[in-house]
């Protein structure tokens, strides 16, 4: 037995889910017998990976420290959108002063601001998910079950996001004489890329279809992918929403803010995601 055992990292944090677990197999996350997850301070080799570039953006760095700071999380590929947000609050809360830096401009006067937000409290005041959320009818005929974005789901999407970006700004770079309707040519089809990749998603978030009036439920991706794309547009939009509306669950972030020079105030979205500071400061 090592003799330094002792002295080993013990779990600094305990948090609630905001799914409280809905979502996962036994065989996926372990939590206490008061249905909370233990949550580990962040090493320095923690630190070294979530500033790799690379390994940031594919979601590897992101996956080991969630392993070394949540061993009871089995399945890292299975956390939904909201309690990967509430992880990485708890990480934050485990390491450190438990405070996180956001950068923001001011839209009165323009001055760079600059906060640090107390992590416990976005914490303690999170939206848990109830049991009868994500169920959309549809026409009195389709019963459609929605769950939040997976760990995978939510990588491709912000990958994605950041790439339709860097495009953009590289090509007004190479194209600095383009006019307003070569740019907005150029927006529309980032914003379509985007849009079909959101379609994919959502259907990818679709657990299962139950028809009303046979009772039967139908679970095939592919028959629900199928589907899908043939659903009307207020169909698509109603279960597109559901899915936001539970993506949005979890740890508030819209945060009120002041400027700490001209003392507007005004509403911010933040994201908790380590993915999305790199991707901010690339």
């Amino acid at each position: 037995m090592n003799p330094l055992q002792p002295y080993f990292r013990k779990p600094q944090v305990y948090i609630t889910l905001p799914s409280q677990g809905r979502w996962y197999k036994p065989q996926d996350i372990t939590l206490t017998a008061d249905n909370e997850l233990a949550i580990y301070g962040m090493t320095a080799r923690d630190d070294v990976l979530l500033n790799t570039p690379d390994a940031m953006l594919n979601g590897e760095a992101l996956k080991k420290v969630i392993a070394n700071c949540v061993p009871d999380v089995h399945n890292i590929n299975a956390l939904v959108t909201p309690d990967l947000e509430a992880i990485f609050l708890g990480m934050k809360v485990a390491s450190g002063d438990g405070t996180m830096e956001i950068n923001r401009v001011c839209p009165q006067c323009g001055n760079e601001c600059s906060w640090d937000l107390q992590c416990q409290p976005i914490l303690d005041g999170q939206t848990m998910i109830d049991h009868q959320d994500g169920c959309v009818i549809l026409d009195q005929t389709l019963e459609v079950h929605v769950k939040p974005y997976d760990f995978r789901q939510r990588g491709i999407f912000i990958q994605r996001e950041y790439h339709e970006e860097r495009a953009i700004r590289q090509w007004e770079t190479l194209n600095p004489e383009s006019n307003d309707l070569q740019k907005a040519q150029v927006m529309a089809q980032a914003v379509d890329n985007i849009a079909q990749l959101t379609v994919a998603l959502v259907s990818a978030s679709i657990s299962h279809i139950k028809i009303l009036d046979s009772g039967e439920t139908v679970d095939n991706p592919e028959y629900i992918t199928e589907w899908l794309q043939s659903a009307s547009r207020a169909q698509a939009e109603a279960i597109i929403s559901a899915v936001d509306q539970l993506n949005k669950c979890g740890p508030n972030k819209n945060l009120d803010v002041e400027c700490n020079k001209c003392n507007h105030m005004w509403q911010e979205t933040v994201s908790y995601d380590p993915i999305s500071f790199f991707v901010k400061r690339s």
